[in-house]
């Protein structure tokens, strides 16, 4: 097979297997063909006027991606030309270029690490996406080290690798940064070079060197750099003004934002591994504990200046491009687990095996097990990979002559803020109401609806996770089981509502809730009619399902699929058959919500 056919088809395989959903595989296609649109870009732009504004005040740093002010022009003169929406541009949008943002650790970069980086770059130039690549090291050093002739030598090495496998590069060793006049700390980025990258189907593969006032280059730590370089990007995606560069052709669409170091995710201390990092609500939390404490604070700050539907990828230099694909295009955290897992994973399967022969035999229909849940913090990775990096400055954990590359990646969000309620007395429900209408399109029976949840937040009680501003929420009660004498369970978690409002689809609001409804309630019970779009989505995220028998002729109601999620069998969060069979039975008798 010819070199070119043997790209494709590794091409083909990696999209392949990411299993898209209908939903992620059509937006993903408007999105390269230019006719998505960001939902949010209003509010992101007015959200950029006001970080510059209070950058003119704080620290006087002017805005990325033009030269250097001219003497004749006032400060403030400048940025209000900048920010300003061009009244009198055309009615047509300015075309998207859908783009993803990458940041590669140059200290992580042996051999083998930049061909597979070349081959990642040159698949995801090939699906249409262009990639802005910063190779950057961990900390600042200046032309006395050999901290320059690295990275002149890894950045054309890195372009080589990318041609090789069928891309198309170009190597920047000048010109995008430039010392700040306002403040010689900061570092400031002229995008047009990138963008005149962009324009003629080259990836940009930047170096991170600056002058500074005395004529001496310097190499710009990662710190510093990436900010600079995700603002500048960031102020090229505005649907009026095109990009600098681009000849007036696009602006940018920016999609993710990829971190490619010397570890494959973010973890913890004890070998708990993240797969899903909602930075609004998880940050705090998980960096007194982390393994990567610098990478998280970069990624926060770079997911903060992108638009909000942006997501981040935590990877391996050594990672297999088809894993990176994954969340690429999926927008879902990888469901494999960690080599260091495998004897647990295992062990599991058979405990599921076993359960489910078990239900199978008592009369429950179509058990299905799932060992591998999205967003489960699992496996000790100390075993497999001792060479933890603590802030990326390490060299790769995983060799150059491993055979078997990371099986997973951290997937992060800028997120949501939580809010957590028992009782409907704290709720806003006019906006829960509001919120529920718009995510099902149908009118709710409040007051029915709102009267059996004040009774049940006294009788079982009632769990109300709310996710931003009433954009997203969930709605779990704990329902009674009659007892039977044989079954343990006395209340039931079952999961009422799933809500998302249509304006926050894309910003990765489904995932979040869910996130936190599996940390609320180790398991789970819910219904969803049989012919629900939805119903894909939670077979992925289920352990069990059972489908309702059909409708008798003229029997009227609706036809159930009962779903339920439980822990592992050492955490004790499980449900055995009986309990299964008497949650079916309450569940059916919930009464309906809409009108």
């Amino acid at each position: 097979m010819c070199p070119r056919n043997q790209r494709e088809r590794e091409l083909i395989l990696s999209v392949l297997s990411t299993v898209p959903s209908p939903r992620e595989a059509r937006k993903f296609l408007n999105s390269v063909s230019g006719t998505e649109t960001m939902r949010s870009q209003r509010e992101f732009e007015e959200h950029q006027a006001r970080l510059a504004s209070a950058e003119q005040s704080a620290k006087h740093v002017p805005l990325p991606g033009e030269m250097l002010w001219q003497s004749t022009t006032s400060r403030q003169q400048y940025q209000n030309n900048a920010l300003r929406r061009d009244a009198t541009a055309a009615s047509e949008p300015v075309p998207r270029r859908l783009t993803a943002l990458v940041f590669v650790d140059a200290a992580a970069q042996d051999e083998l690490a930049c061909r597979r980086t070349g081959k990642l770059l040159a698949q995801i130039q090939r699906l249409g996406v262009s990639p802005v690549v910063l190779l950057c090291s961990a900390t600042a050093t200046d032309t006395a080290s050999n901290g320059y002739r690295d990275i002149i030598r890894g950045v054309h090495r890195l372009a080589d690798a990318i041609e090789r496998e069928g891309g198309r590069a170009r190597p920047i060793n000048e010109g995008v940064f430039y010392t700040n006049p306002y403040s010689a700390s900061q570092a400031a980025v002229d995008a047009e070079l990138i963008g005149s990258a962009i324009a003629q189907r080259q990836i940009p593969i930047i170096s991170p060197l600056v002058a500074s006032a005395a004529l001496q280059v310097l190499v710009l730590g990662i710190e510093s750099a990436a900010p600079a370089l995700a603002q500048a990007l960031a102020l090229s995606t505005s649907t009026q003004r095109p990009m600098a560069g681009s000849g007036g052709a696009f602006s940018l669409l920016l999609a993710r934002l990829i971190m490619l170091g010397s570890t494959d995710g973010i973890s913890a201390t004890d070998g708990t591994f993240h797969r899903f990092v909602n930075m609004q609500e998880d940050y705090d939390e998980i960096l007194q504990a982390c393994r990567q404490t610098e990478t998280l604070r970069l990624m926060r700050t770079c997911l903060g200046i992108l638009p909000p539907t942006a997501a981040g990828i935590v990877a391996s230099v050594h990672s297999d491009p088809s894993l990176v694909m994954k969340g690429l295009i999926s927008e879902r955290p990888v469901s494999t687990q960690h080599q260091g897992a495998t004897q647990h994973v295992r062990k599991e399967e058979s405990d599921s095996e076993r359960r489910c022969a078990q239900l199978s035999r008592q009369g429950v229909p179509d058990y299905r097990p799932l060992t591998s849940y999205p967003f489960a913090r699992v496996g000790n990775n100390d075993a497999a990979n001792p060479a933890w990096s603590s802030g990326g400055s390490q060299k790769a954990a995983v060799s150059a002559n491993t055979t078997e590359p990371p099986t997973q990646f951290t997937l992060l969000r800028h997120g949501f803020s939580i809010q957590r309620h028992t009782t409907l007395d704290t709720c806003n429900l006019p906006r829960l109401r509001a919120l529920l209408e718009s995510s099902f399109k149908r009118t709710l029976n409040g007051g029915h609806y709102f009267d059996r949840l004040r009774r049940l937040s006294t009788d079982g009680g009632i769990e109300i996770i709310v996710a931003g501003d009433y954009q997203g929420a969930v709605i779990v009660t704990h329902e009674r089981v009659p007892s039977d004498g044989q079954s343990k369970v006395a209340l039931l978690p079952y999961l009422d509502k799933f809500a998302v409002l249509p304006s926050v689809q894309g910003t990765g609001m489904a995932d979040i809730l869910w996130a936190q409804l599996r940390r609320a309630c180790p398991k789970c019970m819910w219904r969803s009619r049989n012919d629900n779009g939805v119903n894909k989505w939670y077979f992925d995220r289920s352990t069990g399902h059972s489908r309702a028998p059909p409708l008798k002729p003229g029997e009227k109601g609706s036809r159930w699929v009962f779903f339920w999620y439980q822990g592992t069998s050492k955490s004790g969060h499980v449900f055995d058959a009986a309990q299964v069979q008497a949650g079916i039975g309450v569940a059916s008798r919930i009464p309906a919500s809409f009108v």
